[in-house]
């Protein structure tokens, strides 16, 4: 938590920055990559819970969708520098157990030539994720680091690519071995972005 905070106060001093700039809003479609993992040990869990309660035979039925949303408000100065927030990709599994993720960071990047009709950028800061469900035991701070293109400029709009990578941990019940297992859920995500300003 105090990483957090001298990050927080050190994106407020960049506020100070002289150069004028606006605050943009990011929408992201992302294919994430670590849901299998989570599904499966979801899956191996409820199966050992039913063949302990008598049952003969057990298969988990869990929908997990591969692609996750993302918002991430940010101030970019003219410079070039910015600094936001991010909320997602979000992380949604139903059927016989359930489990949602709504990863947090706070971020810091820059932007190359924004002014350009295509302007590549990277940000990175902390991340933790906010989840639930029946197996979560508890989440670790973790590091999101990413980079992107503006592809597509027009007016207020924009059209890009991002990869990112988050190495924020949520704690799983194992049952079958006992403890907990750490899986970075949203640890490599690949996807589109629509940006407004």
């Amino acid at each position: 938590m105090k990483v957090l905070c001298v990050f927080v106060l050190a994106l407020g001093c960049l506020v100070n920055a002289a150069h004028a700039g606006k605050m943009r809003y990011q929408i992201n479609l992302s294919y994430v990559d670590g849901l299998n993992d989570l599904a499966d040990l979801y899956e191996d869990n409820w199966e050992l819970e039913q063949l302990e309660d008598g049952y003969d035979y057990a298969s988990a039925d869990v929908f997990v969708w591969p692609v996750g949303i993302s918002f991430s408000p940010f101030y970019q100065w003219d410079n070039g520098l910015r600094a936001g927030m991010g909320v997602g990709p979000l992380v949604l599994m139903v059927g016989d157990v359930e489990h949602f993720e709504v990863p947090l960071s706070v971020r810091a990047g820059y932007t190359v030539n924004p002014s350009d009709p295509v302007s590549f950028y990277v940000f990175g800061g902390p991340s933790y994720h906010v989840a639930g469900g029946d197996y979560v035991d508890s989440s670790d701070l973790g590091v999101v680091v990413g980079a992107g293109v503006e592809l597509i400029k027009k007016g207020n709009f924009s059209f890009g690519i991002e990869a990112s990578y988050d190495s924020a941990e949520v704690k799983i019940d194992d049952i079958r071995r006992g403890g907990t297992k750490g899986i970075k859920t949203t640890e490599f995500s690949v996807g589109l972005f629509f940006l407004f300003q």
